[in-house]
């Protein structure tokens, strides 16, 4: 049964996106990694324990807040930084601005999701990245080549990154 419900799952796609959760007393936020119709997932250090009753807000890439509730199914915490702590969320509510959101990956030309997933594809890809390490924390900074020029600063510490 677990192994047919593998190969059943909606699309997803992998969308950074800034993430607020509840769990009262307790907010914490974080950032979206995965994303699908039912579902998502969110980095973060301070997941919550499975069964965990979520209220959710992400900011959109318009600026515009989603508001959603959901269930922690799973929760990763891991000493190891190459390891992606976080938790996995059944979303219970969904609100109109996170449905068109994914509806607008779901309708929109463009790669596979699993190929999204897959980096070695034969195709190459319209945006060019460049990972930068933060000389102040160590973190590894995602940057847009087209945006180097501007000055990034690092995502966890906001040094400037050279």
């Amino acid at each position: 049964m677990e192994r047919e419900r593998k190969h059943q799952r909606t699309p997803r796609f992998t969308k950074r996106l800034e993430a607020t959760f509840r769990a009262e007393p307790f907010s914490y936020r974080g950032i979206l990694s995965d994303i699908s119709e039912n579902g998502l997932f969110i980095r973060t250090n301070h997941g919550f324990a499975p069964g965990t009753l979520v209220d959710i807000e992400i900011i959109m890439p318009d600026d515009q807040v989603s508001r959603l509730k959901g269930i922690v199914r799973r929760s990763i915490k891991t000493p190891l930084s190459s390891k992606k702590n976080g938790m996995g969320i059944e979303l219970t509510k969904k609100d109109t601005a996170y449905i068109n959101f994914f509806k607008s990956y779901v309708t929109e030309p463009g790669p596979d999701p699993i190929e999204e997933k897959n980096p070695v594809s034969e195709k190459a890809s319209p945006l060019e990245f460049q990972i930068t390490p933060c000389p102040g924390c160590g973190v590894k900074n995602k940057v847009l080549l087209e945006k180097i020029s501007l000055g990034p600063k690092c995502s966890r510490c906001g040094t400037p990154l050279s």
